[in-house]
């Protein structure tokens, strides 16, 4: 005669499958955690990749302007360069219409770029183009443009100058030196302040290249970053 489980039998299996589907779920479980982990970090580092793009960019397309308006200078913890702006495919690279607005006959347009950490993050912005000498040294000495965050979780920044010692042969060492004020503070810049002027005019002469640190809170990244950027216009 046919003789079923018995009551006993059923639940030491229903024992053994929940037990088998809770070791499973803990392995799925883990291997989502791990993709989602992994996706957050390659976030995080594609965007750490593209903000120090985008800084070698504009330090690769500085141009000093003479005095007042230096290529690179860090005012009141703003790193603010001036630079040719990105022109679209075929475009011409220097449109001379700046032959009566106080400007160099080549200069072109240019915009003011700054870089700056607020509110716990890396952020930048860019002026409008001018040819308008004016209107340059407005934006240099009293940014105004909207800022975009570029990296979250920064807390400092601190910049730093490649000077050469001499010229010509004597043109073999350096050092790296203050760019003339902190770069890690909050101060706002005053407009048109004896000591903006100062420091604008300390950095006329452009540097060889820029060194940039930043000081992470924590989260993706944690502890400092250095980068260095060789200056196209150097002295």
């Amino acid at each position: 005669m046919p003789r079923g489980f018995t009551l006993i039998e059923l639940l030491v299996a229903v024992t053994i499958l929940a037990v088998v589907a809770a070791l499973g779920w803990r392995g799925l479980d883990a291997v989502a955690r791990s993709r989602d982990d992994a996706s957050r970090a390659f976030t995080a580092s594609s965007r750490l990749a593209d903000g120090m793009q985008q800084l070698g960019d504009d330090l690769r397309h500085a141009a000093s302007q003479g005095a007042g308006l230096p290529a690179v200078s860090v005012l009141g913890g703003n790193l603010l360069i001036v630079r040719r702006p990105p022109q679209p495919l075929g475009g011409e690279l220097r449109a001379d219409t700046s032959a009566n607005l106080g400007l160099p006959p080549d200069a072109g347009a240019l915009q003011v770029v700054r870089w700056t950490v607020q509110d716990g993050a890396l952020k930048r912005s860019a002026s409008d183009p001018t040819d308008n000498r004016a209107a340059l040294l407005a934006a240099l000495q009293n940014p105004a443009a909207p800022l975009l965050t570029i990296l979250p979780g920064v807390t400092t920044m601190q910049v730093q100058f490649y000077r050469y010692a001499g010229i010509g042969l004597l043109q073999q060492s350096g050092a790296w030196v203050n760019p003339g004020t902190a770069a890690n503070t909050a101060a706002p810049v005053a407009a048109a302040s004896a000591a903006a002027l100062a420091v604008l005019n300390t950095n006329a002469t452009t540097p060889a290249a820029v060194r940039l640190q930043l000081q992470f809170a924590g989260g993706a990244f944690a502890g400092m970053l250095q980068r260095d950027f060789l200056l196209d216009d150097a002295e």
